[in-house]
């Protein structure tokens, strides 16, 4: 719950952007969540690794009009419950939160 309301804190190295679709700038807010998610959360563990080596597959997400309705990629979809979804939701589309609660 802590995670999903302060975000991540600490330092954290951004690597390069290996997307298309995500200005750097929001790409460093994206990995920062991502990385931390891996990190401190042992549900998520490997969806870093998982993002940038499949960072396309997490366009559809940025780009929908619904993302709170959209899969998540790869094995996440079934592996996370619904909380869980939603803290990947955040990271990529904090806009959609409220509808996705």
């Amino acid at each position: 719950m802590r995670f999903f309301l302060a975000g991540p804190s600490g330092d954290i190295t951004i690597p390069p952007n290996p997307t298309k679709w995500l200005s750097d700038l929001d790409f460093a807010e994206t990995y920062k969540q991502i990385y931390k998610m891996n990190e401190i959360l042992p549900a998520f563990a490997g969806i870093e690794e998982f993002f940038m080596k499949n960072s396309h597959e997490f366009e559809r997400i940025y780009d929908s009009e619904t993302p709170e309705l959209e899969p998540l990629p790869g094995v996440w979809n079934k592996k996370l419950h619904a909380f869980q979804r939603m803290i990947v939701l955040k990271a990529f589309r904090p806009d959609k939160i409220t509808l996705a609660i």
